[in-house]
């Protein structure tokens, strides 16, 4: 059953992202390097080829882990150190020769090959902290999660690509968390989730004003972390409920507005999480168990409905429905025929 969870996760952050992707090409907000990453017109590679490379790929990685697994404990620290330093230099390399090539297959390839050196590097200075200098936990969260957000971002200043994005975000929440953790022996849950709800909303709205690129990636990224970061310290404190479910109001209505049927399915789905959890902590000793369902599917009824309503107005009416461009105007006009003019017009001369 566990075993399903990591499939889960993969169909779901595909399901988003690709989501937010779509509806950033449809908008027109992606930028002409990234527009042409993805493009089919110009691929001289096909995605089975592609895809073969990958899985060799990851077959001689699978084995020189297991090689490495094998004499891993007889190798000191500092060699740990190195080799996983090799392991991010080799990957950066090898994204540096291919990296002026214009195929698309190419270009994946060389965001892959950096985000498997920022976790190499990750690695090695989780490795010096915590098995060579024997710092604590918290000290080494917080120097793996600074590695991160250096390293990542100096590769992301040099291509603002979504993986490079996702490296980048992912530091700079090791590295929030690793600060609490150095500042607090037993820091409470509320200070993760309000501190990680910020860090959300302030990474979404940088992408939104493209500060941070690719949109697609920033924007959800920060959307989902907002939209669960609440969640951390419902169970201590009730009053948390208020947060996450304006949060995923606050997602929802602005769905809405920009017709991103992606960030209505993450609002809604937050929305009822919140409500259900809340209904059930609060309503259950004076109504019951029965009494608490009841009212969980009535209001998950009215969710639904609403969820309908929104979904309807974010995406554009078609031709036909209500709200629509009559057929007259959104017609193109008919081109007039070869040699054809329209003629002048010229005053009649008045009667005498």
């Amino acid at each position: 059953m566990f075993g399903l969870i990591p499939l889960v996760v993969i169909v779901a952050a595909a399901s988003i992202f690709g989501g937010f992707y779509l509806w950033a090409r449809r908008q027109g907000l992606l930028t002409a390097e990234q527009a042409a990453e993805g493009t089919q017109r110009t691929r001289h590679i096909s995605l089975l080829t592609e895809a073969i490379a990958y899985v060799g790929a990851i077959l001689i990685l699978a084995g020189g882990i297991a090689a490495l697994g094998q004499r891993w404990h007889s190798i000191s620290g500092w060699g740990h150190v190195g080799i996983l330093i090799g392991v991010a230099m080799l990957f950066l390399l090898a994204g540096i020769i291919v990296r002026r090539v214009s195929e698309p297959a190419i270009q994946r390839l060389v965001s892959v090959a950096w985000f498997l050196s920022v976790a190499g590097a990750a690695g090695a200075v989780g490795f010096a902290a915590g098995e060579v200098y024997r710092s604590t936990a918290a000290a080494t969260a917080l120097a793996v999660g600074a590695g991160i957000t250096v390293y990542s971002g100096a590769l992301w200043l040099v291509r603002k690509r979504a993986l490079q994005d996702f490296a980048l975000f992912t530091g700079l929440v090791v590295t929030i968390c690793g600060a609490i953790f150095t500042v607090g022996n037993s820091p409470p849950s509320l200070a993760f989730a309000i501190a990680l709800w910020l860090f959300g909303l302030l990474w979404a709205g940088l992408g939104w004003q493209r500060y941070v690129e690719p949109l697609w990636v920033t924007v959800p990224s920060g959307s989902v972390l907002a939209l669960a970061a609440p969640g951390l310290a419902v169970a201590e404190h009730g009053w948390v409920y208020a947060i996450g479910i304006a949060t995923a109001a606050a997602a929802m209505a602005a769905s809405v507005r920009l017709r991103n049927t992606p960030l209505l399915a993450l609002g809604t789905l937050a929305m009822f999480s919140y409500v259900t959890a809340a209904v059930v902590r609060y309503f259950h000793e004076s109504l019951g168990v029965p009494g608490a369902l009841a009212i969980t599917g009535v209001l998950i009824l009215g969710l639904a409905v609403i969820a309908a309503r929104l979904l309807r107005a974010a995406r554009p009416p078609k031709p036909g429905e209500p709200g629509a461009a009559p057929p007259h105007l959104t017609r193109p006009p008919r081109p007039r025929e070869p040699g054809t003019q329209k003629p002048a017009h010229r005053d009649l001369p008045k009667a005498s």
